[in-house]
């Protein structure tokens, strides 16, 4: 088993341990295609570099993703704290309005704290996108892609989390893309 393989079962065991709402999926299989979208993005911003670096995704590329995106700092390495730099507006809605806070805020439960850390850091190690299934409050369900980005000087410290949660999707059924790739 290979480093990646490794880092997902340790965190899906840990995941399974402390019964969060979430795991790694290690296939990566996408339902939601702005996923796909976003890792075409991120992808061409890398070019031949492990991961791109987080002005290399301009906002004005990001724009139709903003209201369901959220970008995360790591500000902190011992012990790892995480800040939120943006959260969407469609995001406030379930996380409510977190721009400028740590994950380790007084409205952050002991729990969410936790399992935002180790999703951040597990996506700035592998540095590569994964997909995370949700299920919350047993009836809302979801998908996040994690996209780790790096600072000026090339160490993985930035997170985009893109995610949407609803009551009544079926999450069996993929999306149909909505463009079609840059040639």
């Amino acid at each position: 088993m290979d480093n990646l393989h490794d880092a997902i079962a340790q965190f899906n065991a840990r995941a399974e341990e402390r019964n969060w709402v979430q795991y790694c999926d290690p296939d990566n299989a996408f339902i939601m295609r702005e996923c796909d979208e976003l890792i075409e993005l991120w992808n061409w911003a890398r070019g031949d570099k492990d991961m791109p670096a987080r002005d290399d995704l301009p906002v004005r590329v990001l724009k139709p993703y903003l209201p369901r995106l959220s970008l995360v700092e790591r500000i902190q390495d011992d012990p790892p704290r995480f800040k939120f730099r943006l959260v969407g507006t469609i995001m406030t809605r379930s996380l409510s309005e977190r721009t400028g806070q740590a994950f380790d805020h007084e409205s952050a439960t002991e729990e969410q704290t936790d399992r935002w850390t180790q999703s951040s850091i597990l996506s700035l190690t592998v540095k590569r996108p994964l997909r995370f299934p949700t299920v919350m409050q047993r009836h809302m369900v979801g998908e996040m892609l994690l996209l780790p980005l790096a600072d000026e000087t090339g160490t993985p410290r930035f997170v985009i989390a893109y995610g949407r949660y609803e009551p009544t999707r079926d999450w069996s059924v993929r999306e149909p893309r909505s463009f079609a790739p840059a040639s």
